[in-house]
C-alpha cells in the first residue's frame, strides 16, 4: 500500500505542476491555455493517438481519445485521487480529547 500512497503524492505534484504551467502560459499569452494529456505526452516525442488507433478496437479508442483530449492535470489528479482512496493512511486514528469542563 505504500507504493500507492507514494504514487498518489507524486501524481498530485505532477498535476499541480501542469496546472501551474498552464496558468503561466495563460498569463504570458493573454489567452486561455489548457494543455491536453496528448500535448503533454507529445513533449516526450511519442504520439499516443497513432499507437492507440493502430493497436486497439474502436470502443477503446473512443474512450482513450476522450482521456487524451482532456486536460493533463485533471487526468493526473483523478488518478492520484483514486490511488489515495485505495491506500489509506497506516497511522492509527487517535480519539478526540474530552471536551473541557463547563464552568458553573
Amino acid at each position: 500500500m505504500f507504493i500507492f500512497r507514494w504514487l498518489s503524492i507524486v501524481l498530485m505534484v505532477l498535476a499541480i505542476m501542469l496546472l501551474g504551467a498552464d496558468l503561466v502560459a495563460t498569463l504570458e499569452k493573454h489567452v486561455l491555455v489548457i494543455r491536453s494529456l496528448q500535448d503533454v505526452i507529445l513533449l516526450f516525442s511519442y504520439d499516443t493517438k497513432d499507437a492507440l488507433i493502430s493497436n486497439f478496437p474502436l470502443q477503446i479508442v473512443a474512450v482513450g481519445n476522450i482521456i487524451l483530449d482532456s486536460p493533463g492535470w485533471v487526468v493526473l489528479a483523478i488518478i492520484s485521487f483514486i490511488f489515495g482512496i485505495i491506500a489509506p493512511s497506516s497511522k492509527a486514528v487517535r480519539p478526540l480529547p474530552p471536551p473541557p469542563p463547563i464552568p458553573r
